[in-house]
């Protein structure tokens, strides 16, 4: 059976008075602070970009991993390469996006301050599983 699903109105929820324990706690006043759909849609795009680069940079390690298993590789999976650097700038591209439009949707949008200054790790995990939410179609943007 699955769980209810958090929040699902995205009214905004107090902050306690000490730091939040747990993930399942804070998803609630993650989801709070997001109340305005220009922001989750903001953070959704930014999300995804993060996601599809270093899905990316993952994908150009195939053919890496082809070579040291001494099998052959076509012509289209060795395009699929970067270099590292190439893949650096891949991988800060996508985290860079990523954040502008996070923050451009609490400092603009929302008018709020972004909850990954206090709770980075819970904040990254809360975008990522919106996200999933949204994809699979538990949550409504």
């Amino acid at each position: 059976m699955k769980q209810p699903l958090a929040n699902p109105t995205y009214q905004p929820v107090p902050h306690p008075e000490t730091r939040f324990a747990s993930f399942r706690e804070f998803y609630p006043f993650y989801l709070g602070e997001h109340a305005n759909r220009i922001n989750r849609l903001m953070h959704l795009l930014g999300t995804s970009a993060a996601v599809l680069s270093t899905s990316r940079v993952l994908l150009s390690l195939v053919p890496y991993l082809l070579a040291r298993l001494d099998l052959q590789s076509s012509k289209e999976i060795k395009a699929l390469q970067l270099t590292l650097g190439e893949a650096g700038k891949v991988i800060l591209r996508g985290i860079g996006i990523g954040y502008a439009c996070a923050w451009v949707g609490h400092f603009f949008v929302e008018k709020n301050r972004p909850a990954t200054f206090k709770y980075p790790l819970m904040s990254f995990m809360g975008d990522l599983r919106m996200l999933f939410e949204v994809i699979t179609l538990r949550r409504s943007i």
